[in-house]
């Protein structure tokens, strides 16, 4: 159940890509960080609402470090990290951008086996080998090709993406201890996502441009980044929905799928921005088999 909820947040992330390059050609000077983020809160708003009204509640003890360990995860992920990776796709696409943000697992599953304990077992450990040597290789020979990107801003758009890998990373393990003390991933979800709208907003109004923000993504409202932010609520309650039933090494691995479903999905979207060739078909076989071992060994 675990690995199926982690496939399902690598789809769903995938769609709030394409979805936010579709809105970045609509706003030009806007990245959809703000109404995307606003979107995604709702979306997760809802959620817990509905759950509360129809299901019995669940006598979780309250935990003042599972609540940090949201609020440090939202802040990495939602707010930083989006940010980032946002910078990111509008400088380089959403397939380059979610290859390289998704050499987060590399970094989730350092700190969960070197400070959370976690364990990750032989047959497992083929099956991430596999999933992380397929998407490097697939993302080696994609920034070969990629010589119609101006080089400054191609370096630009990576250091982004990089940097937004390693706070999804920090984020990813942050969101486990999280489960770990405090197991309502609903309310995990909505706490550290309220939390990264918090921070964004305080940053914009420390640059003094809050109001026309707010204006400017009200005034004129992009759908695009509407679907991206529902897309994005669903992502991250699926990833903490796979982290009550496995662990945060193989959800991350699984997930990691991302760029392969990105550039499928920037084919059937974006049309001539993107083109399926034999090697992206075989790195997507070698990513499925992976996940298949991992899903194998539990």
């Amino acid at each position: 159940m675990g690995i199926l909820f982690a496939v399902v947040c690598a789809i769903t992330y995938s769609s709030n890509y394409i979805l936010i390059q579709l809105g970045m050609k609509k706003s030009k000077k806007d990245n959809g960080d703000f109404l995307s983020l606003l979107s995604c809160v709702l979306t997760i708003l809802v959620v817990f609402l509905l759950m509360a009204a129809f299901q019995e509640p669940k006598r979780i003890p309250f935990s003042g470090k599972g609540i940090l360990f949201y609020l440090i995860a939202g802040f990495s992920t939602a707010f930083l990290g989006r940010v980032l990776l946002f910078g990111g796709i509008r400088r380089i696409g959403s397939p380059r951008a979610a290859g390289i943000k998704n050499s987060a697992p590399v970094f989730t599953i350092f700190i969960a086996v070197a400070l959370m304990g976690e364990r990750i077992s032989f047959g497992a450990g083929i099956g991430i080998s596999i999933i992380f040597l397929a998407l490097f290789l697939q993302a080696r020979h994609d920034f070969r090709q990629a010589n119609q990107i101006d080089e400054k801003e191609k370096k630009h758009g990576i250091l982004l993406a990089i940097i937004a890998a390693v706070c999804f990373g920090i984020g990813q393990a942050a969101r486990k201890q999280g489960i770990i003390y405090y197991a309502d991933p609903i309310l995990g979800s909505l706490i550290g996502s309220v939390f990264a709208l918090f921070a964004f907003m305080i940053m914009e109004l420390s640059k003094k441009r809050l109001r026309e923000t707010l204006i400017r993504n009200f005034r004129s409202l992009n759908l695009y980044f509407v679907g991206a932010g529902i897309f994005t609520g669903i992502a991250q309650l699926s990833f903490f929905a796979s982290l009550l039933y496995t662990h945060v090494s193989y959800t991350s691995a699984v997930a990691a799928m991302e760029p392969i479903i990105t550039v499928i999905l920037s084919k059937i979207f974006l049309r001539k921005e993107e083109r399926i060739t034999i090697r992206l078909g075989i790195t997507a076989c070698a990513v499925f088999f992976g996940a298949f071992i991992l899903i194998s060994t539990k």
